[in-house]
């Protein structure tokens, strides 16, 4: 019984993996995996104003007009650097459905064909666009309702190290266990 569970996980995660070239690890800006004073560094040359820090996040605002913030999420490490597990870049409100499909088409244009896409008819429901490989999985999601919520409707794209991400969770469950 067991191990046809974990058969089927297996085969569960060949569903989503790519069939073509592994997918990059990040782009000009970063690089996944990265540790916190490189993507500082990164920062600070591009000179980005930082907005929120702690010891699990950054948050500046980026030189592109387009976009709100960028969010880079790291891994903390007790015994030395903490890395960079998640980046989110969130455009500002409004965006247009042509915004979004000119994005869809670059990033696919770079990232090959996606995995999976969620494209729902009604315009209020959230649209994803999702790349994925054994280590890296990128999501393109927003949505265009007739009178935007700046709380709720942004258009994110998020790049996720796949690898730490699965740390970054078991940590998470780990700390919600009763002691």
């Amino acid at each position: 019984m067991r191990w046809s569970t974990l058969l089927m996980l297996a085969l569960a995660g060949l569903a989503f993996a790519s069939t073509g070239r592994p997918l990059p690890h990040g782009n000009d800006h970063f690089r996944l995996a990265m540790s916190w004073a490189e993507v500082d560094s990164i920062i600070g040359a591009r000179g980005l104003e930082v907005t929120s820090s702690s010891h699990e996040h950054l948050t500046c605002v980026p030189d592109d007009p387009a976009v709100e913030y960028e969010q880079y999420a790291f891994l903390a490490s007790p015994q030395g650097p903490s890395y960079l597990w998640r980046v989110t870049i969130a455009y500002r409100v409004p965006y247009r459905r042509a915004d979004y499909d000119a994005l869809r088409d670059a990033l696919a244009q770079d990232l090959g064909d996606p995995a999976e896409e969620v494209a729902p008819t009604d315009s209020s429901a959230v649209h994803k666009v999702t790349w994925v490989d054994p280590g890296v999985a990128i999501q393109l999601a927003g949505r265009w309702p007739e009178h935007p919520d700046e709380r709720v409707d942004r258009m994110m794209v998020t790049w996720t190290d796949r690898r730490l991400q699965r740390l970054v969770e078991a940590r998470r469950a780990k700390d919600k266990k009763p002691r």
